[in-house]
């Protein structure tokens, strides 16, 4: 079920949307952050919205509604609709999409409004919301003019719904796109992309910005000496920090098809790196690429071929498996390591079945952690391809580690878009946390 909480900017939609998806356990989706740039410049710019301009933002609503209810996922999302004609655009089904009004005066919307002058919605864009307002016949409608949290139990009691809870914490959020979580001195590292920040974050939720790329930065990894290497994703180039400064280490340009990903450092210090192999974002056709093997002397050589978007990686417990993520195969490969790092006998570790892995973490057991964005789940994978747990967090996972005090804690990045200029954009960036 979708149920879309709806009014004039201002009524509360966002505050009380929160309160119910806390109180169900379900995805909360703030619609006001699908708004074109364009939308929110003229806003900024007290110029009231057309139909013709609300069109892609109404347009993008339908599409996540859609893909919400193909992952059989209940969302509540709080969208404005404030227009018979929109609400028909968002509308599945009276059983999938259900709507809730919250009802106020112009006075007392008016009045909140003025107390929050940093929104991009202007107060002098008020009188044309209500100018536009066709309230609506089919939905719960509740005044405002109470405590948001009485308006959401009313909904909850209303609608027979069962109080829930998130099977995953979150433990940080407000980031534009977390990917590459690596737990290292009881923190959890990570890289905040489209930011193109490293970050570190400790289990009280208290981060810290560890150094700033002029690129986008990809997987991490700690040389024996404690170096942290990071992949510099579009100059295909890992770079290493000393002293607060970020180096060069190793140039892959020559070896890598397209932009570099994520980075494995194994024990050693011998680096295995991914690429895309074409441009994704362009709307190139697919192209297979290169797993690329990073010696202990700096020195790039090719370590595999014909990967289909090789991506995250695990190692196994005894050094002598690497596991590789090949995204778009819909699979997870496998390669025996030799010690010069070589790696021979390439083989199906497992079959995802249409589920798109995108980072990898081995647990104790030595099963497989797969974040798969495509299904919004991680699942925990057998050798084989045998599933024995799924697990759906708040976002869409895009990568995961294990690790936490006591090795017991699955850290999860998630966010609600991988293209770059929504991810800037909506700021919809979470670390997720799953005690094991």
């Amino acid at each position: 079920m979708i149920i879309i909480v709806m009014g004039v900017s201002g009524s509360g939609k966002s505050t009380v949307g929160r309160l119910l998806a806390d109180k169900t356990g379900w995805r909360f989706i703030e619609g006001d952050h699908y708004h074109p740039a364009e939308n929110r410049a003229k806003m900024a710019e007290a110029e009231p919205l057309n139909d013709q301009d609300r069109q892609p933002w109404l347009a993008s609503l339908a599409n996540l509604i859609d893909r919400q209810l193909q992952m059989d996922r209940s969302a509540v999302l709080s969208c404005s609709a404030l227009k018979q004609v929109y609400r028909d655009q968002l509308m599945r089904s009276p059983e999938a999409v259900q709507f809730v009004y919250l009802e106020g005066s112009y006075e007392l919307i008016l009045a909140r409004l003025k107390q929050r002058p940093d929104h991009f919605m202007r107060v002098e864009l008020l009188q044309s919301q209500f100018d536009d307002l066709e309230p609506p016949s089919n939905a719960l409608t509740l005044p405002i003019d109470q405590p948001a949290d009485t308006i959401a139990d009313q909904i909850m009691k209303h609608m027979q719904l069962a109080p829930g809870r998130a099977e995953t914490e979150v433990l940080l959020e407000q980031l534009m796109f977390p990917e590459a979580p690596r737990w290292r001195d009881n923190q959890l590292w990570f890289t905040d992309q489209h930011a193109r920040q490293v970050v570190r974050v400790n289990l009280q939720g208290e981060s810290h910005v560890v150094a700033e790329l002029d690129d986008l930065p990809g997987g991490l990894g700690w040389l024996p000496d404690g170096r942290l290497l990071v992949v510099s994703m579009t100059k295909r180039r890992i770079l290493a920090l000393s002293d607060h400064k970020l180096a060069l280490y190793a140039d892959l340009y020559e070896l890598a098809s397209f932009h570099c990903n994520d980075l494995l450092v194994d024990p050693l210090g011998r680096c295995y790196a991914g690429n895309f192999g074409y441009d994704l974002h362009g709307g190139e056709a697919q192209a297979p690429a290169e797993l690329i093997l990073v010696n202990r002397d700096a020195k790039p050589q090719l370590a595999a071929e014909q990967l289909i978007f090789p991506n995250g990686s695990a190692l196994s417990q005894d050094g002598k498996t690497l596991l590789v993520a090949e995204t778009f195969a819909s699979r997870i490969t496998a390669f025996t390591v030799s010690t010069d790092g070589s790696l021979t006998q390439r083989r199906l570790w497992a079959d995802l079945n249409g589920a798109y892995p995108d980072g990898i973490a081995l647990d104790s057991q030595q099963n497989l952690w797969v974040a798969a964005p495509n299904r919004s789940r991680l699942l925990l994978v057998k050798e084989g391809g045998e599933i024995v747990r799924e697990v759906m967090p708040v976002g869409d996972p895009y990568a995961c580690m294990v690790g936490g005090a006591e090795n017991d804690t699955l850290f999860i990045t998630s966010s609600e878009t991988d293209n770059p200029e929504e991810a800037r954009r909506l700021r919809s960036g979470r670390i997720e946390t799953l005690k094991l």
